[in-house]
């Protein structure tokens, strides 16, 4: 993560630079993906002397940009209360990631040809399908499997309630894929 410090009309000392610097770098714990910030600090001419300190930040994440600004009479508050922004923003951001994720199914689609052997259960010209019609659980799944030399079936599974295909590999072995 790269942070830039820029100043409008503020001649920046090296504590308020570090301090700047240290609280940014803090903001990775939050969001890992975070690429780039910019951290301006300026100093307004304003009749209020309660809002002559303003920092602004810009956050440049992996298809995203969040901003904040505040405005303070001291340049280390208004540091704190933008980074406090910028943390409810990040968490926020993560959180709407994480959502967007678990709504996607998990699907793997192979690319293999698949030889069974006839079962003599033909509907028309298609052969069985290998699919069980109500829900079980994978034990079921396998001795059906087993009790039919199949080399793939598709079930609901009745713990999870998804589909699942449970094949065996070329090593023999059993491998599930959950839709």
């Amino acid at each position: 993560m790269q942070i830039n410090v820029r100043t409008h009309h503020v001649d920046i000392t090296q504590s308020l630079k570090e301090y700047a610097l240290k609280k940014m770098e803090k903001l990775e714990k939050y969001f890992e993906n975070i690429q780039e910030i910019l951290l301006e600090l300026n100093i307004l001419s304003t009749a209020d002397e309660n809002k002559s300190q303003e920092v602004l930040v810009t956050a440049w994440l992996k298809g995203n940009v969040i901003r904040a600004k505040e405005v303070s009479k001291d340049m280390y508050a208004t540091i704190d209360m933008v980074y406090d922004k910028l943390e409810k923003q990040l968490v926020k951001h993560k959180e709407r990631i994480k959502s967007h994720k678990k709504e996607k199914p998990n699907r793997i689609f192979l690319d293999m040809e698949i030889e069974s052997k006839p079962t003599g259960k033909e509907v028309g010209s298609k052969k069985d399908k290998h699919y069980i019609a109500k829900p079980c659980v994978m034990e079921d799944a396998i001795q059906e499997l087993e009790a039919n030399h199949l080399s793939f079936i598709v079930f609901r599974n009745a713990e999870t309630k998804v589909i699942n295909v449970l094949y065996v590999n070329e090593d023999n072995n059993y491998n599930l894929i959950e839709s």
